[in-house]
C-alpha cells in the first residue's frame, strides 16, 4: 500500500508583518493605477496604518521563532529586531516626505508603493539563509532605491546619481549571484547554513563563491574600494531617500554578512579576519580623510557613511560572539544617527538658495536653535562623544577588537575617529561660534519637530542607558551563534 506523503502547510504567522507591508504596497499601487492623481494624505495615512500594524505584529510576537516555507524564511530575534527598526524609520520618513517633495515640485504617487516594496525587500533580506530568497530580496530593495534616487523632477544630479547606482548596483548583484552559483556547485544546496557546515571536496569553489558574495555586498554597503557610486548617489538623491539608504539600506545590506559570521568562525576564520580587516581599515581611513576636505555637507556625510561602514566591518572581522553583538548594536545605532543627520539636511533644503555649503551653517544657533542643537547632538553621536549612543557603539567595536586581539585594527579605528573630529567639530563650530550671515526662514510642522526630537532623545537616552538596546541585541546575537 502506497504511503501518502504529507505536505506541511507553511506557518504564515511567522511572515505576517511582511505580508501586511506587501498588501499595503499593492493597495497603494492599485489606488495610483485607478486614480490619475493619488491623494497624498490618503497615501500617507494608509502607509502609516500598514506600518503600524506590521510594527505591532513584530512587537507582540517578538518571542515567535522558527522557519517556514520549507526553510526559505527564518524568524528569529535578529530579524525581528532589525525589521522593527526598519518599520519605525520608514514611518519617520513619511513625516518629512510631503513638504520636501512639494517644495521640490516632485510629488509622485509612485513614491509610496515603491517605498513599501523597498521595505519588503529589506525585511526579507534580513530573514533568510536561502540564496534565491536573498537574490530576490536584494533585487527588490535595489531596484526600489534606483527609482527613488531618480525621483526628483528636472534634477540632473538625481538622474546621474541613480544611473551610477544602477550600474554598480547591477554589478554587485551579478557578483553576488556568481558567488551563489559557485557555492551551489560546491554543495548542491542553496542554504548558506548547509553550505558552510558541510565541508567536502573542491573547497576552492566555496572560497571563490564566498569571495564573490562578499565583494557583491561590499559594493552595496559602500566599502572601499567598491564605494565609487555612493557619494554621487547620496548627494544626488532626494535627501529623505539618502537618509533611508543610509539607515534601512545599511541594516538590510549588512544583515546577510552578519548571518555568515557564526559559520565562518568554524572553517574560514583566518582568511575572513585578514580580508575583512583590510577592507575595514581602508574604508575607515579613506572615508574620513576624504570627508575632511569636503565643502558640501551632504557629500561630507556620504563619506562619513562610508567610514561608518568601515567601523561596522571592523566588528564583522571579529568572527565571534562579542564581535557579533558589537556589530548588531553599532549597525542599529548608526541607522538612527545616519537617518537623523540627513533628515536635518532635508529640512534645511526648504530654505531659499540652500546648497548644503559649509558656510551656510554659520550662526545657525541664532536663526534656528532647535535644528542647530539637534544637528550638534547627532554629529557628536557620529563622532562618538559620550554620553551619546555613538560612543557606546564604537566602544563595543573596540572591545570586540581587543578580545579578538586585532590591536592594529583597533589602532586604525582610533586614528580614523581622530581624523573625523576635524570635520564634525568644524560644522559645530560654524553653527555655534560664527555670526549668522542670513536668517533661515524655515517653519517646521509639528510632525517634523516631533520626529527630530524623538531621534535626538533616542540618541542621548540610548547612550546614557545602553542596556535598553543591549537587552534586545544580546539575545538575538546569542541565538545566531547557538545555531
Amino acid at each position: 500500500m502506497e504511503q501518502l506523503v504529507s505536505i506541511e502547510f507553511p506557518n504564515i504567522s511567522l511572515v505576517l508583518p511582511e505580508i501586511v507591508v506587501l498588501i499595503t504596497g499593492f493597495l497603494l499601487f492599485s489606488l495610483d493605477l485607478f486614480y490619475k492623481r493619488l491623494n497624498h494624505s490618503l497615501a500617507i495615512s494608509l502607509s502609516l496604518v500598514g506600518y503600524f500594524i506590521a510594527f505591532l505584529l513584530l512587537v507582540l510576537n517578538a518571542n515567535l521563532k522558527g522557519e517556514t516555507f520549507y526553510g526559505l524564511y527564518v524568524r528569529d530575534g535578529f530579524s525581528t529586531l532589525l525589521q522593527a527598526f526598519m518599520v519605525l524609520l520608514t514611518m519617520a520618513l513619511l513625516a518629512f516626505n510631503y513638504k520636501y517633495y512639494k517644495h521640490k515640485k516632485s510629488l509622485y504617487g509612485e513614491f509610496y508603493y515603491i517605498l513599501n516594496f523597498a521595505l519588503v525587500g529589506g525585511m526579507f533580506l534580513v530573514s533568510s539563509y536561502n540564496l534565491i530568497v536573498l537574490y530576490v530580496a536584494l533585487e527588490a530593495l535595489s531596484i526600489s532605491f534606483y527609482i527613488l534616487t531618480a525621483l526628483l523632477k528636472s534634477d540632473f544630479n538625481s538622474k546621474e546619481g541613480a544611473f551610477k547606482y544602477l550600474m554598480l548596483g547591477g554589478l554587485s548583484i551579478a557578483l553576488a549571484s556568481y558567488g551563489a552559483g559557485f557555492m551551489y556547485l560546491y554543495s548542491g544546496s542553496l542554504d548558506l547554513r548547509y553550505i558552510l557546515t558541510h565541508i567536502g571536496e573542491k573547497e576552492y569553489l566555496l572560497v571563490l563563491g564566498l569571495v564573490f558574495f562578499l565583494i557583491g555586498f561590499a559594493i552595496k554597503i559602500g566599502a572601499v574600494p567598491f564605494h565609487f557610486w555612493l557619494p554621487d548617489a547620496y548627494q544626488g538623491a532626494p535627501t529623505p531617500i539618502t537618509a533611508y539608504m543610509a539607515s534601512v539600506g545599511k541594516l538590510a545590506f549588512f544583515a546577510p554578512l552578519i548571518r555568515l559570521m557564526p559559520y565562518i568562525q568554524e572553517h574560514f576564520a583566518y582568511a575572513w579576519i585578514i580580508t575583512v580587516s583590510l577592507i575595514s581599515a581602508f574604508t575607515m581611513l579613506y572615508g574620513n580623510l576624504v570627508a575632511l576636505v569636503q565643502k558640501d555637507v551632504k557629500r561630507l556625510l556620504a563619506y562619513s557613511s562610508i567610514a561608518h561602514s568601515g567601523y561596522i566591518m571592523a566588528g564583522i572581522a571579529v568572527a565571534n560572539l562579542i564581535g557579533l553583538k558589537a556589530v548588531i548594536y553599532f549597525l542599529i545605532v548608526y541607522a538612527l544617527m545616519g537617518f537623523g543627520s540627513f533628515m536635518v539636511l532635508a529640512l534645511l533644503e526648504r530654505v531659499p538658495h540652500w546648497e548644503h555649503k559649509l558656510e551656510q551653517f554659520s550662526g545657525m544657533r541664532f536663526s534656528h536653535p532647535l535644528l542647530a542643537v539637534s544637528f550638534m547632538l547627532i554629529l557628536f553621536a557620529l563622532l562618538g562623544v559620550p554620553p551619546t549612543v555613538g560612543f557606546v557603539g564604537k566602544a563595543l567595536v573596540f572591545m570586540a577588537l581587543s578580545f579578538g586581539k586585532l590591536w592594529w585594527l583597533a589602532f586604525v579605528m582610533i586614528v580614523a575617529t581622530g581624523i573625523s573630529t576635524g570635520y564634525y567639530l568644524r560644522i559645530i563650530a560654524l553653527m555655534f561660534m560664527r555670526d549668522s550671515k542670513e536668517r533661515l526662514n524655515l517653519n517646521l510642522s509639528k510632525g517634523e519637530v516631533f520626529t527630530i526630537l524623538s531621534i535626538v532623545i533616542a540618541v542621548v537616552l540610548l547612550g546614557a542607558l545602553p542596556i535598553i538596546l543591549w537587552s534586545f541585541v544580546s539575545p538575538s546575537a546569542e541565538t545566531l551563534f547557538a545555531r
